[in-house]
Parts: structure tokens; sequence; C-alpha cells
């Protein structure tokens, strides 16, 4: 539970419940660092922040819909919805016409209503359809792209290793995903001080990766701007610091402390779920279970991704964190050793990968054997959705044969979740319910 932001004592009495059906995100500018300031008191103090702060969220929506967005496109900063919509009716013949009085509001709930004036709003922003390139030129530019990649590759392995590897890649994916323990809360996980996890030959070498692109996997449109858009949202919520955050060691010296300075990282947690249309598919009780069985992982994972291993840190926006705190404030020897020791390993595999942190991190949410949850299939499926293009993401970036080494160690990292989250929760009996914030009791069950 380290490696997490500090929070005041003076939160206000939020339930799970009332975060989850609030149309605003709580303390939104202290969690993600891109919403208007002027949620947070403590910034009529600086001005000059506060404008920097809504210059970023400016940047980073959608001109037309309000959107996040993922950069300019044709000429304009939209995101990948309104990207697709102009591209597909910019150059249409058939002309369209307001069902209404031609100034309809579009925004992310209504932008599908009114096809003519969303298109409007499109070139009020800015977008040009002259920009938008035919099937001639996308594949052209398309190529340019690959023959880039390509050149910015070291010369890859012999021909004699690129034939091997192509002999791999006919395994059985269906029989490793079986037999390969996905849930962090499956019985027969092994120890987080496994040996068999510690030395798993999977740490690739970038600098060696096939040349070929026939090894590789060509992700689907649908595939990529999916993965784009989860992992910007994980990056503005979960991968993401803040400015109440503070590095002094003091503020780690109690468990109660340590508590208490997850409670912004739940926050975040459930900022990106309510932003994950799969995750609102559930029933409010199933979302509330799932956010409670996945709070304790969803914090341990988010940990490895501040972990620096050559200093055996956690890298914060203010400092470093020595893991040390762990064993200062709760007395567990063990509980550090275990900790430190899955955060190294992981982080030697996914680096700073966020597309990878962010499909492990959607596959703890969904975790069909959580407690108190109605629609077990339905979780399971949408598992099996993120498992999958988990999968499909390591063949199209490190090819076939090394996405058959490392997501199945991917998804044993996963699994060893269970026995250090339970290690973790042990600690939690030392707790003085009094001192915990109120979103923290519900959340860990202490109340």
């Amino acid at each position: 539970m380290a490696g997490n932001e500090a929070t005041p004592l003076t939160s206000p009495e939020i339930s799970i419940k009332e975060c989850l059906l609030s149309p605003n995100d709580f303390d939104e500018a202290k969690i993600s660092g891109i919403s208007d300031s002027s949620t947070d008191p403590s910034t009529d103090k600086d001005e000059t922040s506060s404008n920097k702060k809504k210059k970023i969220k400016d940047e980073k929506r959608c001109r037309v819909c309000g959107d996040m967005a993922l950069g300019y496109n044709f000429d304009a900063v939209t995101c990948e919805s309104c990207k697709a919509f102009f591209r597909r009716n910019a150059r249409g013949s058939k002309s369209t016409r307001c069902l209404f009085q031609g100034n309809c509001v579009i925004d992310v709930r209504t932008r599908r209503f009114c096809p003519h004036c969303r298109l409007q709003k499109c070139f009020n922003v800015g977008m040009k359809k002259d920009m938008i390139l035919d099937e001639t030129e996308r594949k052209a530019r398309m190529a340019k792209v690959l023959e880039n990649r390509q050149k910015r590759q070291v010369k890859a392995k012999g021909r004699e290793e690129v034939t091997s590897s192509e002999q791999e890649v006919g395994t059985d994916w269906s029989e490793l995903i079986t037999n390969t323990p996905v849930s962090n809360f499956s019985e027969n996980s092994p120890t987080p001080t496994s040996a068999s996890s510690e030395h798993m030959p999977c740490k690739i070498d970038l600098s060696n990766l096939p040349e070929d692109r026939e090894m590789y996997r060509k992700l689907t449109e649908s595939e990529s701007v999916f993965i784009k858009e989860l992992t910007l949202l994980y990056e503005s919520t979960l991968a993401s610091f803040t400015d109440s955050y503070h590095s002094d060691q003091n503020n780690y010296s109690t468990i109660n402390q340590l508590v208490n300075n997850s409670e912004i990282a739940v926050r975040r947690l459930i900022k990106f779920v309510k932003r994950i249309n799969d995750f609102m598919r559930l029933s409010q009780d199933d979302q509330i279970a799932a956010l409670k069985a996945c709070v304790l992982s969803t914090i341990l994972l988010r940990s490895v991704a501040f972990y620096s291993s050559e200093k055996d840190v956690w890298i914060t926006a203010k400092g470093e964190v020595p893991t040390k705190i762990l064993k200062k404030a709760t007395g567990y020897i063990s509980l550090h050793d275990s900790h430190t020791r899955y955060c190294r390993t992981l982080k030697d595999v996914v680096q700073d990968n966020h597309e990878m942190m962010t499909l492990m991190q959607l596959i703890i949410i969904f975790n069909p054997e959580g407690p108190n949850l109605a629609s077990r299939t339905l979780i399971s499926d949408i598992q099996d959705h993120y498992i999958t293009l988990l999968k499909h993401y390591l063949e199209a970036e490190y090819s076939f044969s090394n996405a058959k080494e490392m997501l199945p160690f991917l998804l044993q990292k996963l699994s060893e979740l269970k026995e250090l989250s339970e290690e973790h929760s042990k600690v939690l009996l030392q707790v003085n319910p009094t001192e915990i914030e109120p979103l923290m009791l519900e959340v860990l069950n202490l109340k």
C-alpha cells in the first residue's frame, strides 16, 4: 500500500455508490492533474498554476464533442470518434440536414444524434477535408510508417533464428491461456517468492526483435483505437501524480497513514472505471463488489509503475519514497521483501509500457471470482476480451514468438497478486478505524 499519494484527513464522507453515481469526479483536480483547478481551494494562491492546468485540460479535449483527445486530426484536436466520423462524412456526396433548428448541442452524449450539426462543428473548429487520405495514400503512408519503424530497429537475429521463430508460432494459444492461472483470486496461485516466476526468461531485448513484419500481428483499426483510448484514460488517472503528494517519510510512519495515503489511488480507480463502458454494463451492486475486490491488487499493481529497481524506491512527482517504509510502518519484513520482489520482477518486463499496464489493470477489475458478484459469467466474458486484447497487443508489438513467452508470464504475475494482497490485508488488522478515511473504511470493509 505504498507508493501512493497522501491526502488530508478532511475529505467529505463520500461512499463508493456516491462516487459512481456522481456525474463529476470528486477532487478531480487533485486526481487527474488535467481538470479545472478551481475545484481545489488551495489553487487560489497560485493563479498561474491554475491557468496552466486549465490549458492542459483544454489541449486534451476534443474541440468537437469535448471527449478525451489523442492529438491533432485533420488540423484540429479531436477524439478518435470525431476523427473517424469526419473521415467518413466530410467528403461524402450525400448531403445531410438537421431535423431540428441547425444548432444542436454536440457533446459526448449527443454527438451521434445529429450528423449534420456534428459535421458543421467539425468544419467550424478547423478540420480540413482536403487532409483526408484516400485508400492509396493511406496504404502508402502505412508502408512508410512500417519502413521507418524497421529502420529504427537494430539488425535482428540471423535467418536461422527467424526460421526457428516461425516454427514456434504454431503454439496452441487456447491451451496456453487455459492452462495459465489468470484470476488474482485463484486458489492455486504460487507465492510471490516463487523462484519460477522470478527467473522466467521473458525479458525482451527490444534491439533484437524480428525484422520480418510477417512475424507480427497487425491490429485491427478498432483494436488499435480502443487500446489508445484506454491507455490515455489510464495515464490521466491511475498512472498520474498529484500536487498533494508528500515524499516525507514521516507521512508513512504508521499503518493508518499508509491506508489513508492510498485513498487518492482509490479515487483514481473509480474515475478510471466510470469511463469504461464494459464496467458500466454491470449492475450497481456488481460495480461496487468488483471495486472492493480489486482495490488492494490495484494499489499493488500501481506501485509497480512507480518503482525504481536501481534505487529500490517509488518515484513520485516530488521525490523518492524508499520501500523500507513498509518495514517501518508495519513491522512486516516478509511483506516488504515480497512486495519489492514483485515490483522488481514485473517492472523488468513491463518497464514503462502503459499499454500493458492498462490491459493488466482491466483484467484485474473484471475478476469473476470476486465475492458478492451476481453476473459472474458476464464478468468472465469481459475479462476474456481483455486477455485476448493483451495477447494481440503483445503479438503486434513484440512478435508472435516473444508474445508466447510474455503472455503467460504477465498472467502469472496477475495471479500472484492474490497472495500479495492477502499479505497486505493482514496488516489492516492493525488499523484504528477512527483514524481512517470514510471511503477507505468502506472499500476495505473496515467498518
